[in-house]
């Protein structure tokens, strides 16, 4: 059971989890311990008078749109792909990335080739594919997009890209950028009724300390 006035707050295991940490201390939180390797997923810091949720990124909309959480960190990129009723005040500065279109070098497709692209972004890659001039059959995976390419299961793929490090130790690189990725904060509507005043605090400390976007 959460205390009487905490707020829940979902954070991300995953890419975004150390900005959105970050961020939040920011703004004055200090949620002493956290830690994303945690074997509990509901931490209570009564001090902050907050509850952290530890969630999967493609959970976190869900728990938030659905009352569990008042609010959480999830990046845009998993936004576009789940189909959510939420609200989105905030975006952050730090933990920007980028989706892009990967492969060997010299395979981005020409102009009418049909091809194969590996991805988890199905949404977004119908939407990229329609601007295109070329045609994709596309391959749902879940992990290691990058092997797609690697092993001929598909030409390119569509993946988030950080530094660019993984690409270039296997011999791949960006073949085109499709998105700007950044975490963002969401806000169950019902939520911030509730808690409108201490929402609105939170937005203003993560702005004045220069985190938000």
């Amino acid at each position: 059971m959460r205390g009487e006035q905490a707020l829940r707050v979902a954070l991300p295991k995953g890419r975004n989890f150390d900005s959105a940490v970050a961020a939040l201390r920011g703004a004055g939180l200090d949620l002493p311990g956290i830690d994303v390797d945690s074997r509990r997923l509901v931490l209570a810091y009564p001090a902050d008078g907050v509850e952290v949720l530890l969630l999967k990124d493609w959970d976190l909309p869900r728990y938030v749109e659905q009352g569990v959480a008042d609010c959480g960190v999830v990046g845009s990129d998993v936004l576009e792909e789940v189909d959510g009723d939420l609200l989105v005040p905030v975006r952050l500065q730090a933990g920007g990335s980028r989706l892009s279109l990967i492969g060997h070098p010299g395979t981005l497709p020409a102009p009418g080739q049909q091809v194969r692209l590996a991805t988890k972004f199905l949404t977004i890659a119908r939407n990229y594919l329609a601007t295109t001039p070329w045609s994709a059959e596309v391959v749902e995976l879940r992990g290691s997009l990058e092997l797609a390419p690697l092993l001929d299961l598909a030409e390119v793929a569509l993946d988030i890209v950080q530094t660019g490090r993984t690409l270039r130790e296997h011999g791949l690189v960006e073949l085109q950028r499709v998105r700007d990725v950044t975490p963002c904060l969401v806000v169950n509507r019902s939520a911030y009724q509730r808690q409108r005043a201490r929402l609105n605090d939170l937005f203003t400390r993560l702005e004045q300390a220069g985190v938000a976007a």
